[in-house]
């Protein structure tokens, strides 16, 4: 499967940072992607900026609202190697070098093959699985 799209998704009444904030993905076990590309797990040191993650996205607040922007990623559930692989999600401060907080509802989440999606549909399916 080619990469997933997810759109953008605004999060009012954001009162953190009004620059430098990202949305860091982790990838929390290595896997092979449906289009042969590799992906090693993340990971986390202490301290977390010393860690290692699988991208990072830029982010950007409007009105009061932390907007992130849509991004690409390859699936998790069509993986030929680990099918069970999960990504986790954080806000990131880059002026600290930080984390702001988890994102999204589950600590970890798969990404199906279905495209475009939206972060709702992919922590609403972690509920439903």
């Amino acid at each position: 499967m080619p990469l997933i799209t997810v759109a953008s998704i605004s999060l009012a009444g954001w009162t953190g940072n009004s620059s430098g904030v990202s949305l860091r993905l982790y990838c929390n076990a290595d896997f092979t992607a449906e289009s042969g590309a590799i992906h090693l797990a993340s990971k986390r040191d202490n301290p977390p900026s010393l860690g290692t993650f699988y991208q990072s996205f830029p982010c950007t607040v409007s009105s009061g609202s932390l907007v992130i922007p849509e991004i690409e990623i390859d699936s998790t559930v069509d993986s030929p190697d680990n099918a069970g692989a999960t990504y986790s999600a954080f806000l990131w401060d880059g002026s600290s070098g930080l984390p702001i907080q988890r994102f999204g509802t589950s600590s970890e989440f798969s990404v199906s093959a279905i495209t475009p999606t939206t972060w709702p549909a992919i922590f609403t399916s972690e509920v439903t699985e």
